[in-house]
């Protein structure tokens, strides 16, 4: 059980580490800052997606029902660790998403991360699923 906490503090970290670099890779033209709690949070998603995904695999899941629950268990938390991160930056400018193409990369993720033998990886998924997101100025709103 050990083993499974170590791996899903690594995995988790790795997880959250790659998405906050890519996110400071990220060039919005505008100063940014970041809300710790929030920040947090969305590490801790990452980190109890991953000890779920393993827990499960440890426990033998993946045998009696393929990996399908265990990817879908994964995805979710690894969502739920994108859209709180996202949540956690402060800019002078709105963000929107086209949920069809953020919808299709969470469900080629499923796919991909629940088959054996998939070779899709999830960062080239995470930076695709980006191109449903555009962040534009903030209205200006005249007199009052």
């Amino acid at each position: 059980m050990l083993l499974v906490i170590g791996d899903s503090w690594t995995m988790g970290t790795g997880i959250w580490a790659m998405h906050f670099i890519g996110m400071l890779a990220y060039y919005l033209r505008v100063l940014s800052a970041y809300n710790l709690p929030l920040v947090i949070v969305s590490w801790l998603a990452g980190v109890i997606a991953s000890g779920i995904a393993f827990y499960s695999l440890h426990r033998g899941f993946a045998h009696r029902f393929s990996l399908l629950i265990p990817g879908i268990l994964m995805i979710s938390g690894i969502g739920s660790k994108h859209y709180m991160g996202m949540a956690s930056v402060r800019v002078p400018a709105e963000m929107h998403h086209n949920y069809w193409i953020v919808a299709l990369f969470v469900l080629v993720a499923v796919i991909s991360k629940s088959m054996r033998k998939s070779d899709v990886r999830l960062d080239e998924i995470h930076f695709k699923g980006h191109g449903g997101m555009r962040v534009g100025p903030t209205p200006v709103r005249l007199g009052g």
